[in-house]
């Protein structure tokens, strides 16, 4: 399952083995271009410092969001009139929409464009995401390097790392070695 608010909230890439590397992708033009593509969304490219800014501050709020979820704490009220204000942004109204004789559908229509629509989509996928699925499977890699979010789809939901065979690999490999040093 994907969601374009965790594809968001891990546009701040970690380096996973460990190297202390870390990235910004929402710096990152060509970044921007593709998440926007992946997920059906318009908005000029590149962005100007005011629209950084607003990116950059609704990731590190909905990052601190999860973050509570995860620990189980309660979350800090300053980030959810964060991400509140981000919805806020969502001017929209239904549409019916005919689809064939006698077949018809609703659709979503906004009177905004732009960098706004894309940031109230990404905090409606997020409010959606913690309202309509259970917060508890969200979660944030054991792995300390990485930290990259994901949605636990495991049945009795245990997961810890993000890709088992990346992450979990290392982590195992890692804790294997501490125990042989404790040994020798």
């Amino acid at each position: 399952m994907e969601w374009l608010s965790i594809d968001f909230l891990n546009s701040d890439w970690r380096d996973w083995r460990g190297s202390g590397r870390r990235e910004n992708r929402l710096e990152k033009a060509e970044w921007l271009e593709q998440f926007l593509q992946q997920w059906g969304l318009s908005a000029p490219l590149p962005i100007d410092r005011k629209i950084s800014t607003e990116l950059l501050n609704l990731r590190e709020s909905m990052r601190r969001i999860t973050e509570s979820f995860v620990r189980s704490e309660t979350v800090v009220p300053e980030d959810l009139a964060a991400l509140n204000q981000a919805l806020s942004l969502a001017l929209a109204h239904p549409r019916l929409v005919v689809d064939g004789e006698c077949s018809y559908h609703m659709e979503q229509v906004s009177p905004i464009s732009g960098w706004d629509q894309v940031i109230s989509q990404i905090a409606r996928s997020f409010a959606e995401l913690l309202v309509h699925e259970e917060a508890r499977r969200i979660k944030i890699c054991d792995n300390h390097d990485c930290q990259w979010v994901f949605f636990d789809e495991s049945r009795n939901r245990v997961r810890r790392w993000c890709d088992d065979k990346m992450c979990g690999n290392l982590m195992k490999v890692r804790r294997f070695r501490e125990r042989q040093k404790e040994k020798g």
